[in-house]
């Protein structure tokens, strides 16, 4: 009997404990688009229509945050203005007469994005709204991203991969305890950007191969001077019940990189989502 105060301390805490920690995996679909300005590999701006997948895990502490994100998207990928060019076969017929058969010149897009944070809470509070509670948290953290652009065109716009740490704020609320509001903010302080060298072709002397060489003659060391990266997020999520919520997600990016020379793009997307506590 002597121990049963310390059996019922260690069992509040387990129960605390429990309350105050969540994990949640979570599931989207959605729509992409992108627009880019490669002026390393053409003077026209192209964009994208694109379908996209995420998969998440989100570990929530009592002061702390941990999260793991997976993105990836395909789609057309064309010159703005010009979605229906085509491409014509300049050869001739067997008989002289020159050939007329035609192919739409429709090029793709591959994008996926990782990203890996870790943020502490900086502040909370609560307030009342319409006699209900809205309790909120503020987080500032870091994390480590990579995100793959290629495409396969007639020229090769927007080749790159970016592996990059990042300062992170975000802010989470809570209305209700069903309705579930989230705004983060990521940018690049250092990363290792790779593009294709300054005459868009891939060779070795030594024999290397395609990817070894892109990734030793392309790479470069990139700060806020010469890269500048915001990547926005913002969410909702109802609760289903206490263990399944369902929701939508936004996420929005403008990216500019100096070297060799200027890329910019923007990028926004609009998913929904589906998560399991």
């Amino acid at each position: 009997m002597k121990n049963k105060p310390i059996l019922v301390i260690l069992l509040l805490l387990l129960v605390y404990g429990s309350e105050a920690q969540q994990n949640k995996f979570q599931l989207g679909i959605g729509y992409q688009r992108t627009w880019m300005l490669d002026k390393q590999a053409s003077p026209l701006k192209y964009q994208s229509s694109e379908k996209t997948f995420s998969l998440g895990y989100t570990h929530t502490g009592s002061a702390d945050k941990f999260n793991v994100q997976l993105n990836g998207a395909l789609g057309k990928f064309f010159p703005t203005g010009f979605a229906d060019r085509k491409w014509y076969n300049p050869g001739y017929n067997s008989d002289g007469s020159p050939k007329t058969d035609s192919g739409v010149l429709m090029g793709k897009i591959y994008n996926a994005r990782f990203n890996m944070g870790y943020a502490r809470q900086v502040s909370s509070g609560f307030s009342m709204v319409d006699g209900k509670k809205w309790e909120n948290r503020n987080y500032v953290g870091g994390s480590f991203s990579n995100q793959l652009f290629y495409t396969d065109n007639i020229v090769r716009n927007g080749w790159m991969n970016s592996s990059s740490i990042n300062a992170d704020f975000q802010y989470d609320a809570l209305y209700n305890s069903r309705h579930s509001f989230s705004v983060k903010i990521l940018i690049p302080i250092f990363a290792r950007n790779t593009r294709l060298p300054y005459h868009n072709t891939v060779s070795s002397s030594t024999g290397e191969g395609h990817v070894k060489a892109i990734l030793k003659q392309g790479s470069r060391f990139a700060w806020l001077g010469n890269f500048q990266n915001i990547q926005f997020d913002a969410g909702y999520e109802y609760a289903i019940n206490k263990n399944v919520g369902m929701g939508i997600h936004y996420f929005a990016q403008w990216l500019h990189y100096s070297y060799e020379k200027p890329i910019n793009l923007f990028q926004n997307n609009i998913g929904i989502t589906a998560s399991i506590k």
